[in-house]
């Protein structure tokens, strides 16, 4: 891929990073050159895998990161064991409780060895491989594609998404957007979480607070269709309203 990222597209990857999508005029008037040699830079980009063209701008392209696992699950490390330790409350023993993806779920078989008989369904592969080796609980797998370099399934549409009833489903997301919508990267992912929570008698989000305000293309739900939200900070000031957290019990971590 030499010659692919000059500086001026690893700038745009960071973007695409930042905010989940960016337009074409955005990044012109940002690099001071035309809107054309934009469009050839991302034209590049999308044609190496590393982004997905759209009208008018990119973002993040569905089955791929473009930041690996490692480097992820290093960020924030000490918050994310925190969000997690806070989830205890909702593991009841012989629980059925859906992880979604993310590496915020990294530690969570630290929680689940306290509850004998939970049922763990999930597309995680870190979670399954952890609380499998760690726990005593079953481990249930969807099928699909493993995304490249992170160990996360991407399912495909099957009867497996309808054989469960949840007690919890733990959600997490790439972005909060100002009017609450909940949005992440990738569309297939996209696609399990929403069948999800239509068979979960509990929606918990577990977001870090800099989520909020944070962008990307794809819609999972609003923030009212949860239940808890679990984060590190106060997410009123980054909403668009505080009216949008009515209903939704709030768990601050410090």
């Amino acid at each position: 891929m030499s010659g692919v990222l000059t500086e001026r597209r690893a700038a745009i990857l960071d973007a695409v990073r930042r905010d989940g999508a960016v337009s074409v005029s955005e990044l012109a008037i940002r690099f001071g050159v035309t809107q054309q040699t934009i469009r050839r830079d991302l034209h590049i980009l999308d044609a190496n895998g590393l982004i997905q063209k759209g009208f008018g701008g990119a973002f993040a392209a569905p089955g791929r990161v473009l930041y690996g696992y490692q480097e992820r699950q290093g960020e924030q490390a000490d918050v994310k064991k925190r969000l997690v330790l806070a989830l205890e409350e909702f593991f009841t023993d012989n629980a059925t409780v859906f992880v979604g993806l993310g590496t915020t779920f990294a530690s969570l078989h630290e929680v689940v060895v306290r509850h004998p008989g939970t049922l763990i369904a999930t597309p995680n592969l870190d979670v399954a491989y952890s609380c499998a080796i760690n726990t005593d609980a079953t481990i249930y797998i969807y099928g699909g594609y493993v995304r490249n370099k992170d160990p996360a399934v991407l399912t495909v549409t099957d009867e497996s998404r309808t054989r469960f009833k949840f007690d919890v489903a733990l959600i997490g997301a790439n972005g909060v957007d100002e009017d609450g919508t909940i949005l992440e990267f990738d569309p297939m992912e996209v696609d399990l979480t929403r069948s999800i929570l239509q068979h979960s008698r509990k929606v918990v989000l577990v977001v870090h607070h800099e989520k909020f305000g944070r962008r990307a293309p794809h819609q999972i739900a609003h923030i009212r269709d949860i239940d808890v939200l679990v984060t590190n900070g106060n997410p009123a000031p980054r909403l668009r309203s505080e009216t949008l957290l009515d209903g939704v019990r709030v768990i601050k971590v410090d």
